[in-house]
């Protein structure tokens, strides 16, 4: 008797392996993008200002930290989110999402944005700096079981295969490209 509960128990696991449960995204990843890219800005100039203004604190790999908080598919996540991340008290209070109307402000003057923000950048008053930066930040996106996520020396950018640029300077995403996780822009 006790052999036969042993073996149902041991099928029963087994079965429930093979059920197809999905598994969860690590606490270190943010829920895939929805929203639509943003396309007011330029995502490759963006990839750039980001390198020079933002990769020395801010990674785009999930579980890899500096300073700042990853930003792999950050844009249209709720703020502080990240159990992996100490965020301050005013964000994690903040009731923000991560779209053009708080990341615009927010890269302008972080301080003047959200009082007691513990990023300490320098303040971007060129709005169209911040526009290109908020593209790019768009392309951030990867599935929660994707292993392309990853960038250790912050050069990831939009998949340069997949975009034209137009009269306007914005970014034309072909069809497809909008849900590939940003590639390398080295």
């Amino acid at each position: 008797m006790h052999f036969a509960m042993r073996a149902m128990s041991a099928t029963t696991l087994a079965l429930l392996s093979l059920i197809g449960c999905e598994p969860a995204p690590p606490a270190d990843m943010r829920a895939p993008v929805t929203l639509p890219l943003y396309t007011q800005g330029d995502a490759i100039a963006g990839a750039l200002i980001y390198k020079e203004a933002c990769a020395q604190c801010h990674q785009l790999t999930p579980g890899l930290n500096k300073k700042g908080p990853q930003l792999m598919n950050v844009y249209g996540a709720k703020a502080a989110m990240l159990a992996d991340y100490d965020y301050s008290e005013a964000l994690r209070k903040s009731d923000w999402v991560w779209d053009a109307d708080t990341l615009d402000p927010y890269i302008a003057d972080a301080e003047k944005a959200m009082p007691g923000s513990k990023m300490l950048a320098d303040p971007m008053p060129d709005s169209k700096e911040r526009a290109d930066v908020i593209a790019y930040v768009s392309t951030l996106r990867a599935s929660a079981t994707s292993s392309n996520a990853t960038d250790t020396d912050a050069t990831e950018a939009v998949d340069t295969d997949n975009v034209e640029q137009s009269a306007d300077d914005g970014v034309d995403v072909l069809e497809g490209a909008q849900h590939k996780p940003a590639a390398d822009f080295g």
